[in-house]
C-alpha cells in the first residue's frame, strides 16, 4: 500500500501527469507481469479499496490532526488533497466526485451540514508552489504510510495472504460472536474455489478472494456462456463458462467440516432464449458422496429467472474415507451444468456469515469482518452517500445504499437464522438535499412473511443520517434454499445499506 501511494502522488505531480488505468497500475506499481489482464484480476480494485479504507482510519486516529489531508477518488484511481478548515475534529469527506455506478437524482449534490460547507478542495483555496506542496505531500505522505503500514497490518493479514502464495493468518478479535471466524482470513487457509469450464489461470474477485481454473472433474465439456447481462452477483466473471454434461468431481479435502457452494446460472432456457422454453427444460441431480444432494434440481425455477445468478448452499460437508469429496451431476431432462464450486471450512457447525455492504468495494469492519461488495440484488439502484455517518463503531456501513423497487436472494443452508438490516436516511430531512415532508415509506418481506410495515427511517431513527439497524430472528431459507428479501415502496423509494445473515445453530 506505501507503494500504490507514492505511485498516485508521484503520477498526481509528475510534469507529464497521465490517466491512469487498471493496467498501469496493477503493472507499474503492484508489480503485475506484462500480461496483467485486469478483467480477470481485480487485485488493483481490491489494493485501492484496501487503500482508501486504511487512509480513512488514519485520519480517524493518528493523522486527526492533519488540516491537510489526501482522499483517493471513489470509481477512480486519481488523488484529492482537502483542507479541513474548522480543525481536526471535522470529519473527512470526498465532495463532489460523481459515483460510477447508478445514483438517485440529487443525491450527491453538494449539501451543507449544520448550515456550513466543513471540507474545501484545494482548487478553492491559495496553492503553493509545486515544491512546496510536493515537500508538503510528501510529509503527509511519510506520515500517513507509517499509519497505513501499522493499521493495514490487519488488512493485510486478511485479504493479501493469498497475493503472496501464503496461507492466511487466523486474527482472533474480542469482537467476534463465539463460534464465529474473527475475521476473512480464518476460512481461507484450507479453502478451494473452482471456476468449472474455465481453462487456465485464476481470477481474484472484487472481495479478494481466488478462484482456480477447472480441476478435479471427469467427463463432461468445457462451455463458454453467452451472458448479455447477469443479475445478483458482483462478478459476473464467475459465471462466463461452465461444465455441462453427465460429470463428476472428486476433490481432495483435509479432515474436517466444510461449506459447500454452488453457483449457477441458466442462460439456454427462458424468456429471450433461442429455444424459448421455460422450466422443466433442464432438470437435473447432484450427488455428495452418493448420496442425494440436490434432487430435479430446476436452476430456472429456483432463481426465479434466466441470466439470474443463483447459490446453493450446503453445510457440515465431509470427505469421504478416501479423503476425497465426490460430487456426481446426472441427467434427467436436458445436461447437467455447473458455473463454480466453493468449499470453504466451517467453524461451530454453522453456516458462515453472510455479509454484504451496498457499495461496490467490500468493507472491513473494526472486528476485522469483511462484508462483502453488493451481491444477490435483483432490482433496485447502487448510489453514494454524500456525508460520512459518526459516533457508530463502523461508519462506513453507511457510505451508501440500494434503493427502488428490489430484492435480494441470498442463499443459506437449513437452519434458522438472523437477519439485520443496517439503514439511514440520508436523502430526505432537514440535513439532507431534500429538506421536504416527503418521508420515504416501504415494506420489507422476507419469504413472504413480513418484517416491515409503512417503515419510515427518518422516523424510527429520530432524524436524517442517523444510522438504524433493525433485526429479525428465526427467519428460515425457501425451498430454493435462499432468504428472499423483498423491498417494496409505499412512497418513495425503499433503501438499504447493509445486510446480515447469521446461522442461529447452537
Amino acid at each position: 500500500m506505501s507503494r500504490l501511494l507514492k505511485f498516485l502522488r508521484d503520477n498526481h505531480f509528475s510534469e507529464n501527469k497521465s490517466s491512469l488505468n487498471e493496467y498501469r497500475i496493477g503493472v507499474e506499481a503492484l508489480g503485475r507481469p506484462e500480461d496483467f489482464d485486469p478483467a480477470k484480476n481485480s487485485c488493483v480494485r481490491v489494493e485501492m479499496h484496501r487503500l482508501r479504507t486504511r487512509l480513512r482510519k488514519y485520519y480517524e486516529s493518528e493523522g486527526a490532526d492533519h488540516t491537510l489531508r489526501i482522499v483517493l477518488l471513489e470509481g477512480r484511481y486519481g488523488l484529492r488533497f482537502v483542507r479541513v478548515e474548522d480543525g481536526p475534529s471535522t470529519p473527512t469527506s470526498e465532495l463532489g466526485e460523481p459515483g460510477t455506478s447508478g445514483e438517485e437524482p440529487g443525491l450527491r449534490s453538494k449539501f451543507p451540514v449544520n448550515g456550513e460547507q466543513r471540507l474545501a478542495t484545494t482548487d478553492s483555496v491559495e496553492q503553493p508552489s509545486r515544491s512546496r506542496r510536493r515537500t508538503a505531500v510528501g510529509l503527509i505522505v511519510a506520515a500517513a504510510t507509517a499509519g497505513v503500514v501499522a493499521l493495514g497490518v490487519f488488512a493485510w493479514m486478511m485479504l493479501g495472504a493469498h497475493f503472496r502464495g501464503k496461507s492466511a493468518h487466523s486474527v482472533v478479535s474480542p469482537s467476534a460472536s463465539a463460534g464465529e471466524p474473527a475475521n476473512a482470513a480464518t476460512v481461507e487457509a484450507g479453502t478451494v474455489r473452482i471456476l468449472a469450464g474455465h481453462p487456465s489461470g485464476d481470477y481474484i474477485d472484487r472481495n479478494g478472494r481466488t478462484w482456480g481454473s477447472d480441476r478435479y472433474f471427469t467427463g463432461g465439456e468445457s462451455v463458454a456462456l453467452k451472458l448479455p447481462y447477469i443479475q445478483g452477483t458482483s462478478d459476473p466473471i464467475i459465471y462466463h463458462a461452465a461444465r455441462e454434461g453427465e460429470f463428476s468431481y472428486d476433490i481432495p479435502m483435509g479432515r474436517g467440516e466444510y461449506e459447500l457452494r454452488l453457483h449457477f446460472v441458466e442462460t439456454n432456457f427462458g424468456p429471450g432464449t433461442f429455444t424459448g422454453r421455460g422450466e422443466s427444460s433442464r432438470v437435473f441431480s447432484v450427488l455428495l458422496n452418493d448420496q442425494p444432494l440436490l434432487t430435479s434440481f430446476d436452476i430456472l425455477s429456483d432463481a426465479g429467472g434466466n441470466f439470474r445468478a443463483l447459490t446453493r448452499v450446503f453445510k457440515g460437508v465431509s470427505a469421504a474415507s478416501d479423503g476425497m469429496i465426490h460430487l456426481k451431476f446426472h441427467r434427467w431432462f436436458d445436461q447437467p451444468m455447473i458455473n463454480a464450486i466453493e468449499l470453504v471450512p466451517e467453524v461451530g457447525g454453522k453456516m458462515n456469515p453472510v455479509r454484504i455492504v451496498t457499495q461496490d468495494n467490500s468493507y472491513i469492519d473494526h472486528a476485522g469482518r469483511l462484508w462483502s461488495s453488493d451481491q444477490y440484488a435483483i432490482g433496485g439502484v447502487l448510489a453514494a452517500h454524500q456525508y460520512p455517518v459518526m459516533n457508530v463503531p463502523d461508519p462506513h456501513l453507511y457510505d451508501g445504499e440500494r434503493f427502488g423497487h428490489f430484492t435480494y436472494q441470498i442463499p443459506a443452508a437449513p437452519g434458522h437464522y438472523t437477519v439485520s438490516l443496517y439503514l439511514i436516511e440520508a436523502f430526505f430531512g432537514s440535513e439532507s438535499p431534500r429538506p421536504d415532508n416527503n418521508p420515504r415509506v416501504f415494506n420489507v418481506y422476507a419469504n413472504g412473511q413480513e418484517l416491515l410495515r409503512n417503515f419510515n427511517i427518518f422516523e424510527k431513527a429520530g432524524g436524517s443520517n442517523k444510522p438504524l439497524v433493525e433485526t429479525f430472528r428465526g427467519l428460515v431459507p425457501n425451498a430454493a434454499g435462499l432468504i428472499v428479501l423483498d423491498f417494496v415502496p409505499v412512497k418513495n423509494y425503499p433503501c438499504v445499506s447493509a445486510i446480515e445473515v447469521t446461522d442461529e445453530s447452537q
